[in-house]
């Protein structure tokens, strides 16, 4: 079945919902969001002091990203059922939240398992790894060369594909039960959109891209002028983290609830049926 869905009223709808739900929005984006946001980047640092600090700078880091991730399940959740209100809202994120996280796991080994002949084909061709680590320039074989080269050029297309499938992902765990068949259940609401979908997505990323490194360097810069201080935090640096973690978080939000919208558009055009026997999870919250 061939949809015709417009981005414009897609982000129409995004730009309506968060104006009328700023207020709900706005007390657990920062809880949820910002603030894990800027710990992590005033945390980081601190893993140079040695093995014992990486290691608990990077288990910190995983709890704040799965906060994170229920942050923008929340909204998610909202802008799937704004009638249902902030608590239920959370409760969907919370009960969602191990689903995705799962789902991610599965993703994430997926693409492990898809990188795994670079590796290999160093090591047929006698690469050293460990050299290779101590040495910024490695010599890697003509055959281990060719063979990388080709197979990423095919690689990383496929994998943009697939990213684009998988936009509606986060909907789809949010407003359907599936389990695994949420991977299918996107693949299919995505059909015939692939092209649109990266569009978006790549003027979307070169905006955040602007955003964060203008924030990172004219505050930053005149944050550092300004208060100075020595150490691996100042308050240069906790100002900054708290900038860059607020402007990101905005593009988050936005995101999150252009998904959503997008997902409520596409599964009201292509299955409508459906639409009506898959409600978001939010109403039996």
């Amino acid at each position: 079945m061939k949809i015709s869905i417009s981005m414009g009223n897609v982000w129409d709808r995004t730009t309506e919902f968060l104006g009328d739900h700023l207020s709900t929005i706005v007390p657990v984006a920062l809880l949820a969001i910002v603030l894990p946001s800027a710990l992590s980047t005033l945390i980081e640092p601190v893993a140079r002091a040695g093995a014992s600090a990486a290691v608990m700078v990077n288990l910190a880091a995983l709890i704040l990203g799965i906060v994170g991730i229920w942050g923008q399940l929340f909204v998610v959740a909202l802008a799937l059922q704004p009638g249902a209100g902030r608590g239920a809202a959370m409760r969907v994120a919370g009960s969602r939240l191990l689903p995705l996280i799962g789902i991610i796991v599965i993703l994430m080994l997926a693409v492990f398992a898809l990188m795994l002949p670079v590796p290999i084909a160093l090591i047929a061709t006698g690469f050293d790894m460990r050299a290779a680590m101590i040495n910024p320039q490695p010599t890697v074989s003509p055959s281990a060369g060719w063979f990388i080269t080709v197979y990423l050029i095919v690689l990383i297309p496929l994998m943009i594909f697939v990213t684009a499938r998988l936009l509606l992902l986060t909907s789809v765990i949010v407003a359907e039960r599936r389990g695994i068949g949420v991977i299918r259940r996107s693949f299919a609401l995505t059909r015939g959109m692939v092209w649109k979908i990266i569009g978006v997505t790549i003027l979307y990323g070169i905006v955040v891209l602007v955003a964060m490194m203008a924030a990172r360097t004219v505050f930053g810069s005149v944050l550092r002028i300004v208060l100075g201080g020595e150490g691996l935090i100042t308050p240069a640096t906790v100002l900054t983290a708290v900038v860059l973690a607020i402007v990101q978080a905005i593009f988050v939000v936005l995101a999150s609830a252009f998904c959503a919208q997008l997902y409520l558009a596409v599964r009201d055009a292509r299955d409508p049926a459906e639409s009506a026997l898959h409600q978001p999870a939010a109403e039996s919250a």
